[in-house]
């Protein structure tokens, strides 16, 4: 291990104590939690103040790894050398080895992908609700979960093919060895993205890339939600994937870009702040640049939204909008969305003036329409932060992703009163003020030059 990674140790070293902590608070559980205990993937669901003090657990060690990423950085950026890439992957893959040792999670959502590789598996639609009369391991185990009917699937169908190859694979060994089996392939996945950051960072100043692949490498809340098993690490892979490639190939990696759709959603936010980009105005190839954007978008947009059909009909009838610990759960659905459509216009109008600020904007307007801002959603935001380069919004976001967390809360200790979920969202929105103080020194700012 070299010197780089040395200074970056201390960080799964705190994941680590942390698992021993949680392991040794775990086993003097109350017997009135046996049958959560019993589960192959246990999740803090309702447990009251037993939950609260489990999530005390985690916010602590969170707390701890972001100061010690802030303080390596701070030390390290002053110096980067190459290896840097190398230092990271290796440390944030002991991070989430120490996050695998935990003995409990906060999301059952592995336990909903394993079951729509279930249903692949038997010839039935994982965007329809499940059929009563259709029983199994796998889909037993996610109905528990949600207490009798698991959400019906909206992901990309390229993650869904991910799902069945796990089941079809692991199936035989039990719902404990697919959701290990899951959880460990989107590690790699995020592994991955990392080094297709770096090549995708290639260019740039040696601080820049170092500071960028320490934010989203070595994130603590991204550490701990790819270590849940999180699918989003897979939509990170996949635009990662597409910057790195644009290196090289920029008609193909737009392309892949525009196709991260296929995947999962969000991926449409990454390929809309490429489209609007000023700073590539001037290349002698954009249009054939967006054009390629464009059939990607065309590619993944059809087979997604032609999968969705039943899944959108089942979120009509069954599904119910109830925003918690963010600001549409603050302020309400109609003004948070409208704050998060002046963000956008925000965004989209730096862009076009060729400062890569804006895509910082972009990500606080997807942060500020979310109903629930849960922290799996830092896996995609990070890259937005770091895409706006070292300004005040880029900053604000990164802060926004570990405060983030907090939404854990609410689900791990159960129903919680009114002004508990605001004094949550609160805190939870604090670090996006920071963001506002950007927008009166923007007309003052140089634009970025255009990259011919």
């Amino acid at each position: 291990m070299n010197v780089r990674a040395l200074a970056l140790l201390p960080i799964p070293l705190i994941f680590a104590a942390g698992a021993c902590t949680a392991r040794w608070w775990f086993a003097r559980a109350p017997s009135q939690f046996a049958a959560d205990l019993a589960q192959p993937y246990v999740i803090v669901t309702s447990w009251g103040v037993y939950g609260a003090a489990a999530f005390a657990l985690l916010a602590t060690t969170l707390a701890c790894a972001t100061v010690a990423l802030i303080f390596a950085a701070r030390t390290l950026g002053r110096d980067p050398k190459p290896g840097n890439a190398a230092a990271v992957i290796v440390v944030a893959g002991l991070a989430i080895a120490g996050a695998f040792a935990w003995p409990f999670a906060f999301s059952s959502d592995p336990y909903a992908y394993a079951a729509y590789g279930a249903m692949v598996r038997d010839g039935l639609d994982p965007y329809a609700l499940l059929p009563l009369h259709a029983h199994g391991a796998f889909y037993e185990a996610a109905r528990w979960q949600w207490s009798g009917t698991y959400p019906v699937c909206v992901y990309g169908p390229a993650f869904v093919a991910i799902a069945a190859a796990a089941v079809a694979a692991f199936s035989v060994l039990g719902v404990g060895a697919t959701l290990w089996a899951l959880r460990i392939a989107t590690a790699l996945a995020f592994l991955g993205s990392i080094g297709c950051l770096r090549i995708a960072l290639g260019g740039r100043p040696r601080r820049e890339s170092a500071i960028a692949l320490y934010a989203y490498g070595l994130n603590p809340v991204i550490l701990w939600t790819v270590a849940e098993g999180h699918n989003d690490a897979w939509l990170l892979l996949a635009v990662m994937g597409a910057a790195a490639l644009a290196r090289t190939k920029p008609r193909l990696g737009a392309f892949a870009l525009g196709a991260s759709l296929i995947v999962k959603a969000p991926g449409a936010a990454f390929a809309l702040g490429a489209l609007v980009d000023g700073r590539l105005r001037l290349r002698r190839d954009r249009a054939a640049i967006n054009g390629w954007l464009a059939a990607g978008l065309a590619f993944a947009a059809g087979p997604y939204l032609a999968l969705m059909r039943p899944a959108f009909a089942a979120l009509g009838a069954h599904g119910k909008y109830a925003p918690a610990v963010s600001i549409q759960g603050l302020i309400g659905p109609l003004p948070a969305l409208a704050l998060a459509v002046a963000a956008a216009s925000y965004g989209v109008a730096s862009l076009a003036r060729g400062l890569q600020g804006g895509y910082a904007w972009l990500g606080i307007a997807l942060l500020v329409g979310l109903p629930s801002g849960y922290p799996w959603y830092a896996v995609w935001l990070v890259p937005f932060a770091l895409a706006g380069g070292p300004g005040r919004a880029s900053i604000a976001l990164w802060g926004a992703t570990i405060s983030s967390v907090l939404r854990y809360l609410p689900d791990a200790v159960g129903d919680i009163d009114p002004l508990t979920a605001r004094a949550l969202a609160v805190a939870a929105a604090l670090p996006l003020l920071y963001a506002l103080t950007e927008i009166p020194f923007a007309a003052l700012r140089k634009k970025v030059p255009s990259q011919p």
